[in-house]
């Protein structure tokens, strides 16, 4: 397998094992998680309802950190797909740039939890979304500009990136509903363009 699947398949399984690892969170969170009250960011304190709740942390930030980590190959693998003129490698370029920077950003949001490093935790929340979703405004340019790419992929893109936008920006959507549907479009984001690039890997 060369190094471009892998980072194809990086990008599939970093929303996967996020997915896995929050969800077994809310199972054993402290009188009950609610899916559309509680925010992510709660499955990471350090202490829950005056419960200490180390575990919790050390799991979610083990989350964060592999979904940040393994999105950087998978920005890698993808900018490989665009280098055929030279406005799409210099696209690319900058998508990947943004989408790497935005890796230790995820990770950040897992380590510092928000009870104990309320400013650290917020700034890494807010500029991992903003970098994150300026990327795949960016990647969305570039597949409109490649005629070897479906357009639906910039479709997608543009829908997830401005629900992302709209919930770190806009007034009255930064709830944990709306985050919910944020980071799950997120995930789907990162496992279509997953599996796209393996089938042309």
């Amino acid at each position: 397998m060369n190094w471009k699947r892998i980072g194809a398949w990086c990008g599939v399984i970093a929303g996967v094992q996020f997915v896995i690892i929050t969800f077994t969170i809310m199972l054993f969170y402290p009188e009950g998680y609610s899916f559309l009250e509680n925010s992510f960011s709660s499955l990471g304190l350090s202490v829950t309802r005056g419960i200490p709740t180390p575990q919790n942390w050390f799991m979610f930030a083990t989350a964060t950190t592999l979904a940040g980590g393994l999105s950087i190959p998978f920005w890698l693998s993808l900018r490989t797909a665009f280098t055929e003129t030279t406005p799409l490698k210099a696209l690319s370029w900058i998508g990947t740039i943004l989408g790497v920077v935005a890796g230790p950003l995820l990770a950040g949001v897992g380590i510092f939890a928000g009870d104990v490093y309320p400013a650290q935790h917020g700034f890494s929340t807010i500029y991992f979304f903003l970098l994150f979703s300026s990327a795949i405004i960016i990647y969305s340019i570039a597949i409109l500009l490649n005629k070897d790419y479906e357009n639906v992929y910039a479709l997608i893109g543009i829908i997830v990136a401005i629900i992302c936008y709209t919930h770190v920006l806009v007034p009255g959507f930064g709830n944990a509903a709306m985050q919910k549907l944020a980071v799950y479009a997120l995930v789907l984001y990162s496992a279509f363009q997953g599996y796209k690039l393996l089938k042309i890997f």
